[in-house]
């Protein structure tokens, strides 16, 4: 099961849609994202670097920088063969997420599915979990009346603790 977007997905976006990807993605730390670094400005060339998010700052200014984990851990190369390297923080307007499935539904249930359907259910018959709004038998055969709402990842782990 794919449990990420990729770079070729990011690269079908126009550039208003990565603006308003952008305006919509908070990034954490552990996230993965994609940055653009320019390798050499003479000849213009550019790059897409992909790396785990080790910290976030906002500055005074509203400006958001956000820093490679393998920088803040000290396993970042400094410099290649040719004494090229790589930055590393970047400024979340040079970035853009490789979202993981979860990311997604967090922001599918942040936007409160507007312009689209978007249905998600899990339950054990004791807990469950239920993103958007969907009338359907099979939500009181999966979910009694009087469940324990808890998070997806959680009622997905006792679902799998079951069959263990």
């Amino acid at each position: 099961m794919k449990q990420r977007i990729t770079r070729d997905d990011l690269k079908q976006l126009s550039l208003t849609q990565c603006d308003n990807l952008r305006k919509i993605w908070t990034p954490e730390r552990y996230q993965i994202a994609l940055a653009e670094i320019c390798l050499n400005a003479e000849t213009e060339e550019y790059a897409n670097v992909e790396f785990s998010i080790g910290g976030v700052r906002i500055r005074p200014n509203g400006a958001i920088t956000i820093q490679d984990l393998r920088a803040i851990d000290g396993y970042r190369k400094q410099e290649d063969d040719e004494g090229f390297s790589e930055p590393t923080s970047f400024s979340k307007d040079q970035c853009l997420p490789l979202l993981s499935t979860g990311e997604m539904i967090e922001i599918m249930d942040n936007l409160q599915f507007k312009k689209f359907h978007f249905y998600l259910l899990a339950g054990t018959g004791i807990t469950g979990c239920e993103v958007g709004s969907f009338r359907s038998e099979l939500k009181e055969k999966i979910l009694n009346e009087g469940f324990e709402k808890k998070e997806l990842c959680d009622v997905l782990w006792e679902m799998i603790v079951t069959q263990l």
